[in-house]
């Protein structure tokens, strides 16, 4: 039997976890175009009318430093939103991703989430695939909601209170369970309930459509920029270190160095580097 429950019901569950001193995260995933963005929205529109916070469209972000001002604020501690405040980064796969894992920025910011509890904030992001997030991240989360395709639902699922497993999601026995359930998460056992939402009207469309296309936009091309500096910086470090070999023995050949660097480099721009010509 499908477990439904109203956005609103949900929000209340969300708002009173949140008063009791922890914190609330969401992942919301599911195809591209399939309303997880207007899922986030219209809950988190529900939970500031509950927990009387303030909430516009500019609680969207795409970029991960604004977020953690909104968490902690800057070294002033200004930027940051008020107890309780709701916040939307609708594109958690450009913030969180498992494949950069190694990175400062996204170790430090997933160190933050771990420690501020006490700020009492709703967080409710988007990702197309809820597994690509750092698993330090995704095993953050308190609620994973997917939308399956046919949009205007969500299913909701929580982590499964058990002290003896190291995978609170039971990913791959969900997996198996979803398929021989006809392709339905009723009897799985981290299922909560299915959420039915209405879609964004008009004014909304348009608000969510401008904001995304401002702050989005911006995001990438600064992410443009930091890129462009990083690779220059580890460039230089790279030839630096070619010149250094070549210093420490001069007998190497350039042709050893790009077998070394497994053809990244050929030898005649190994050379150009070692003379001080790139």
């Amino acid at each position: 039997m499908t477990r439904t429950e109203s956005i609103e019901s949900f929000a209340k569950t969300i708002y009173k976890i949140a008063k009791s001193n922890r914190d609330v995260t969401l992942g919301c995933s599911g195809f591209t175009g399939e309303g997880k963005s207007v899922f986030c929205i219209k809950l988190q529109q529900v939970y500031a009318n509950i927990s009387k916070t303030k909430w516009s469209f500019d609680h969207l972000t795409w970029d991960r430093d604004e977020l953690m001002k909104w968490i902690e604020g800057d070294i002033n501690n200004k930027g940051q939103k008020p107890e309780y405040s709701a916040l939307l980064p609708d594109e958690l796969i450009s913030m969180f991703y498992r494949r950069n894992w190694y990175e400062d920025k996204q170790k430090n910011a997933i160190e933050l989430f771990n420690k501020c509890r006490d700020r009492h904030l709703f967080i409710a992001g988007c990702v197309p695939n809820f597994w690509h997030l750092d698993p330090a991240f995704s095993s953050r989360m308190r609620f994973y909601v997917y939308i399956p395709r046919g949009r205007a639902r969500a299913w909701v699922f929580e982590q499964e209170d058990n002290p003896f497993s190291d995978d609170l999601w039971n990913k791959s026995e969900n997996q198996r369970l979803f398929r021989k359930n006809k392709r339905n998460p009723y009897r799985i056992p981290n299922f909560i309930c299915e959420i039915n939402y209405p879609n964004l009207n008009g004014k909304e469309d348009k608000e969510y459509n401008e904001i995304r296309r401002t702050k989005r936009v911006f995001t990438e091309n600064q992410n443009k920029i930091d890129n462009t500096q990083k690779y220059r910086q580890i460039k230089i470090q790279r030839d630096i270190m070619i010149r250094k070999v070549f210093d420490l023995d001069p007998k190497t050949k350039s042709t050893e160095m790009s077998k070394l660097m497994n053809g990244a480099l050929s030898d005649s721009a190994i050379r150009l580097i070692r003379d001080g010509d790139r």
